[in-house]
């Protein structure tokens, strides 16, 4: 199994309208999470959207606004913030400096899903 990824920093992919890199899980790790490194360019806002997931943001480094349904949080380095499940969210940066966090999310399914994998063995 790999113990070690470093980061590739120019294969950053444009989806959800801000660039990123989904990290877990990788190929032969198993995880009961996902989870992706994001970055929201100055001046732009991530893509509102809501899912059946749970959703944690760890704010590595900058200041945004995140919305969370219609409240917006002021977020920056080394604050988390938890998403509840199916409420519209997203990341707004109105900064001169890129927006970097973490993000991790789960569900039921993925969850039983690692446990079941563990019992195989």
């Amino acid at each position: 199994m790999t113990v070690f990824r470093k980061m590739n920093w120019d294969a950053l992919v444009h989806e959800y309208d801000l660039d990123g890199s989904r990290l877990l899980p990788w190929k032969g790790l198993k995880s009961p999470f996902g989870g992706a490194w994001c970055v929201v360019r100055p001046g732009t806002e991530s893509r509102r959207h809501a899912h059946d997931e749970y959703e944690l943001f760890i704010v590595i480094d900058g200041c945004a606004q995140i919305r969370v349904g219609e409240e917006l949080i002021v977020a920056q380095k080394g604050d988390q913030v938890l998403l509840p499940l199916n409420t519209e969210h997203s990341v707004i940066n109105s900064s001169e400096a890129d927006f970097h966090f973490y993000s991790i999310w789960w569900d039921k399914e993925s969850a039983l899903g690692f446990l079941a994998s563990l019992e195989a063995k």
